[in-house]
């Protein structure tokens, strides 16, 4: 994008921030005059409406960023939470002259019909029905016209003013830089099909053991760049679940939580978006999991790090908890208070760790974990954070189909074998304070 359009662009988002935020305070203004809220809360009620105005790579960096309850506060969070919904899909008319585009203007060559109707609709692409030539049902996923470069214009100047940001003193010791590259790899990371058609194969095999998680496979053969084929999955509505048998609901429920299990520990790649739209019920009664553009691949050392992690968390040992979480900090605060987050750390794990199954709950459990790393100066890498969204993310599907599941209990053994393979060290091996961590 060349620095007129740039300047524009600048332009053209100061303009959608200053209409929406200003009314927004104005709005506050009034009602903090009438003893009826605060302008805060105004502020931050406009978010979602101005992100959205704003275009998709602001969407997708808020969308992200609603997971990062380690470093934003939590309404901001629940905010911009919002944004997870369909947004509008491309008019029918433009899809089909993509479409016509990507296919050198045949597609008549390879699919014999493309319904015009989306079957899914995001801030990136589009998904519709289609069937090749040969007969075969496949879902397209179609790119929206003329998005990548405004995508790269928007994350660069984001990453700018989060840069920005990070220079002002009480923020230094936020690794905002961090959370900002991070989130605007995951965002740009997305206009890439071929790279998530590799994602699709890599956990479609994955879970090949697993018989009722199913991925859609690529159709290679049929996909364009800005045009991914995959594999139709017959969808059940998610009220259907509720009709399953138990033990056919019980198996949903533990294979789902495998699945995680195995991508946080096992292969490392990572389905980061695993929100209900892209966790679906399959006409076979099983789980599909679809749409892989925000995977993150967490590397060994980080792996090794919440392998500790959730085996010291069943043995209750809270240094060694502790220890895990500061080894894959993306920042410790030269202020930070480790004897505080240890024994804030110890005052979790207890609360939860090693806890029955009824008794167990995760979200306040990682709400317990963030605040006590934000109180105490210890910041989470991305890599860290990300992969236990998609734990979080799963946990109201799961606890929808079986109730009594045991989340700790179907970990352990995962945990124990990549515990061999990693040489994570047990409960009680590793030194009982968190002072080797604070080196890093």
């Amino acid at each position: 994008m060349s620095n007129i359009a740039s300047a524009r662009r600048v332009m053209d988002i100061t303009g959608i921030i200053s209409g929406s935020l200003g009314r927004a305070v104005l709005t506050g203004a009034h009602a903090r005059a009438r003893g009826r809220g605060r302008i805060g809360e105004s502020v931050v009620a406009a978010l979602p409406g101005a992100i959205e105005r704003l275009g998709p790579a602001f969407v997708k960096f808020a969308q992200i960023a609603s997971t990062r309850h380690d470093t934003l506060p939590p309404r901001v969070c629940s905010a911009l939470s919002r944004l997870h919904s369909a947004v509008t899909p491309i008019r029918a008319d433009v899809m089909r002259d993509v479409v016509a585009a990507a296919y050198d203007g045949r597609p008549q060559d390879t699919f014999d019909q493309i319904e015009t109707e989306p079957i899914g609709s995001g801030s990136i692409a589009c998904v519709y029905r289609a069937t090749l030539v040969d007969g075969t049902p496949v879902a397209l996923k179609v790119r929206r016209p003329d998005i990548e470069e405004l995508v790269h214009c928007d994350v660069a100047l984001i990453q700018g003013v989060i840069e920005l940001l990070a220079r002002i003193p009480a923020l230094r010791a936020v690794p905002l830089s961090e959370m900002g590259r991070a989130v605007g790899a995951a965002v740009v990371g997305q206009l890439d099909f071929a790279a998530e058609a590799a994602n699709l194969d890599v956990l479609g095999a994955s879970f090949s053991r697993l018989e009722a998680v199913t991925v859609p496979p690529v159709v290679a053969a049929a996909s364009r760049p800005g045009c991914l084929v995959m594999g139709l999955l017959d969808l059940r509505h998610g009220s259907a679940m509720a009709e399953l048998p138990v033990r056919r609901r019980e198996l949903l429920a533990r294979q789902t939580l495998q699945a995680v299990f195995d991508m946080l520990f096992r292969s490392g790649v990572v389905h980061c978006d695993l929100h209900p739209g892209n966790l679906v019920l399959t006409g076979s009664g099983g789980i599909g999991i679809i749409d892989a553009g925000f995977v993150c691949r967490v590397p060994v050392h980080v792996r090794r790090q919440l392998a500790l992690f959730f085996l010291n968390f069943g043995f209750r040992n809270g240094p060694n908890c502790a220890q895990a979480v500061i080894g894959s900090a993306a920042a410790v605060s030269l202020d930070a208070d480790l004897a505080g987050f240890e024994a804030a750390m110890c005052e979790v794990v207890n609360r939860y760790g090693g806890v029955p199954a009824r008794e167990f709950d995760l979200i306040a459990f990682s709400v317990g974990l963030f605040d006590a790393q934000q109180r105490h100066g210890i910041y989470a890498s991305s890599e860290f954070v990300f992969p236990l969204l998609s734990l979080l993310m799963v946990e109201g599907l799961v606890r929808r189909l079986d109730p009594e599941l045991d989340f700790q209990a179907l970990a352990r053994p995962v945990v124990y074998r990549v515990a061999a393979d990693l040489a994570v060290p047990v409960a009680g091996s590793v030194g009982s304070g968190v002072g080797a961590g604070a080196g890093r």
